[in-house]
């Protein structure tokens, strides 16, 4: 190793204990040992441009969130843009140098904040890499504008999540070869060899998965950095495993002490002294300029073959539009729904209309993505005229993640971090898996579809002997989330018709029962939330606010309460959220306070209890029975036609 790697290493530690000093967290001891390995990526192996964060053919590097002060401090000494004051930024509010990978942070290329979101989202960066290559191979198969590496460097806590074990089954399914994932083996102490701090055998582990593996020591630059120059040329995946030494230079000599926390004032000056720096936030300069000329020298004559290539490239239509599509996401999709015209007798399985609005949307752009958990057998949420994804075929835009519901959802943050728009399809049971990658998702604005289907204890215990009762409550009370619950066809044109230029996290709850299409129901209303499905004949006595497949019900208890000489108002709710942005004047006059309300909807009555007139109007679940038939179950809940009738009838003559 030369005098400037070592200074360079060094300036890179330092950076990195200023940085956990200033945001008041981070692990010393993991940033110490593993500088030379980001040092070895950015010096001489990994290809980007550094001056320009936005080269679209950059290899992506993603790092534990342990790691982000290491990463932080790699941007400033090799990127021209990323200035001393970003550091300094380091987990302040609203900054763009997040204690966490956010995409709102500069350079950071997937999110994640649990162990083992980084694994599954760099599978992610490396299967959207693979469909974009291989469009542009249809067009011109010797053209190598799109080929970037995807680098993951994680720790053994990573490997061990239930997300990452999915994702590298995938990856290893799938057979991605331009997977590179970095596992940081830390021993504690000088030797690491005795005191690691998990005992699992990862080569077997990783060869059972017919990865590439290699054990490195990570004391040891000169085996670091030929082992990565390796990996970057190999065929297969790869997985080093780099047992270092944890804290390895560190002045907190009491190997017992944490290392994942800041340094004490004296111990920091130690450092300081250490490696020459006399204040926080120092750059050596004379050796940041000498290695500023080699990591040109090593990428320049690259980056200028790459950009008369996309000149070239650009006269082709389609590989233009993949170009404009790394640099701008996603153009606006055209989407009308007064041109779908649904005639009156339609009668189908929503699933299946669902199926077909999500057709006409899916066919105008080659970058709308569709996802299963199972063989899209329960949800029918595929591409029709596109095949299952594979090794053998990688354009295919239908991606069966089989029983990975772990993998489906943090592989989707990688690929929708590459700006592909992705519908991804489960039955509601499984919504406890995905909650936290929707969050995540949502925190990041990604373009993330979730598709839920056999919605409701009914659906749930007929077909997946599972119930679901608080699913939907859990859904509508994730931040920044818009959830739709369409009723029928109609209410699906109407979300497809939002959906089409929204390139934010969703989700849409629909029923498997055979659905009408209802009196009184609009698609272009859906774009107001709620709105009025059934008026009410003469002098409005009550209303009903349902749902979803609870819409009909609601519709068919109002007729039969005008017998009894009640007039009924029944609002159709696809979308809370969407209603609670509305004007107080629109809100007041489709439900006035003055008048007696209730909710109807088959799941925990938390979300939509705001809208009632008191929690005795709510007409739903808040308790769990196990087993039972769709009679019996309804019978129990007091939620069967007679039942929700005679309820009604007693409130509205006793309040």
């Amino acid at each position: 190793m030369s005098k400037l790697d070592n200074n360079i290493i060094n300036n890179l530690k330092m950076l990195a204990l200023d940085l956990i000093q200033a945001g008041g967290s981070g692990d010393v001891g993991l940033s110490l040992s593993s500088a030379p390995i980001f040092y070895s990526l950015f010096k001489n192996n990994i290809h980007f441009n550094p001056h320009d964060f936005h080269y679209i053919n950059s290899d992506r590097l993603v790092v534990t969130n342990r790691l982000l002060p290491l990463l932080y401090a790699s941007f400033h000494l090799f990127y021209k843009d990323y200035s001393l004051d970003n550091l300094k930024e380091y987990k302040k509010y609203d900054s763009n140098c997040k204690g966490y990978a956010s995409l709102r942070s500069l350079g950071i290329q997937a999110p994640s904040i649990l162990e083992g979101d980084v694994v599954a989202a760099s599978v992610g960066l490396t299967l959207g890499e693979r469909y974009l290559e291989s469009l542009i191979k249809i067009e011109n198969p010797k053209n190598n504008l799109i080929n970037f590496k995807t680098i993951c460097i994680c720790t053994e806590a990573d490997i061990m999540s239930g997300s990452a074990y999915e994702a590298l089954s995938f990856a290893s399914s799938e057979y991605l070869n331009k997977y590179l994932l970095i596992v940081i083996k830390d021993g504690i102490g000088k030797d690491s060899s005795t005191k690691e701090t998990f005992n699992e055998n990862l080569v077997d582990r990783f060869i059972a998965l017919n990865f590439n593996v290699e054990e490195i020591n990570g004391n040891n630059f000169g085996s670091i950095d030929g082992a990565i120059d390796d990996a970057m040329h190999s065929k297969k995946p790869t997985v080093l495993i780099i047992k270092n030494t944890y804290g390895v230079d560190s002045s907190r000599k009491d190997s017992n002490k944490n290392y994942n926390m800041p340094l004490s004032n004296e111990e920091m000056q130690a450092m300081r002294e250490k490696y020459n720096m006399t204040s926080p936030f120092e750059v050596k300069e004379e050796y940041v300029k000498e290695l500023a000329k080699d990591v040109d020298k090593r990428l320049s004559k690259e980056i200028a073959i790459w950009q008369n290539l996309k000149n070239e490239s650009l006269k082709d239509l389609k590989i233009k539009e993949i170009i404009e599509f790394l640099t701008n996401g996603l153009r606006e999709i055209s989407f009308k729904s007064e041109n779908i015209k649904i005639n009156s007798t339609y009668e189908e399985e929503l699933i299946i209309s669902n199926n077909k609005i999500l057709n006409l949307l899916t066919n105008k752009s080659p970058f709308i993505l569709c996802g299963s958990n199972d063989n899209f057998y329960y949800t029918k949420s595929s591409i029709n005229k596109s095949d299952i994804m594979s090794k053998e075929n990688p354009t295919g835009r239908n991606i069966l993640f089989g029983n990975r519901t772990l993998a489906m959802g943090g592989i989707s943050l990688g690929l929708a971090s590459l700006g592909f728009k992705l519908f991804l399809s489960a039955p509601l049971v499984y919504e406890n898996l995905l909650h936290h990658y929707i969050k995540l998702s949502c925190y990041n604005s990604l373009p993330i579809n979730y598709i839920f289907t056999q919605d409701t204890i009914l659906n749930t215990y007929e077909e997946m002997g599972y119930p679901c009762i608080e699913e939907i409550s859990d859904l509508r009370s994730i931040p920044n989330l818009i959830n739709f619950r369409p009723c029928d066809i109609d209410e699906i044109v109407g979300v497809y018709s939002i959906l089409s230029n929204y390139h934010k996290t969703t989700t849409m709850v629909i029923s498997s029962n055979k659905t009408p299409k209802l009196l009184g129901t609009n698609a272009k209303y859906v774009l107001a939330g709620a709105y009025r499905v059934r008026k009410e004949r003469e002098d409005l006595n009550a209303i009903i606010v349902a749902t979803g497949s609870e819409v009909p019900i609601a519709l068919k208890l109002a007729d039969d309460l005008s017998a009894y000489g009640f007039d009924f108002r029944v609002i159709s709710m696809p979308a809370s959220e969407i209603y609670d942005l509305q004007k107080e004047k629109y809100q007041n006059m489709l439900l006035p306070k003055e008048i007696k309300t209730f909710t109807l909807e088959f799941a925990h009555p938390n979300s939509l209890q705001k809208y009632a007139t008191s929690p005795l109007y709510v007409l739903g679940i808040d308790a769990l029975k196990d087993g039972g038939s769709k009679e019996e179950l309804l019978s129990h809940y007091n939620l069967t036609a007679d039942a929700l009738k005679v309820k009604i009838l007693e409130i509205m003559k006793n309040n």
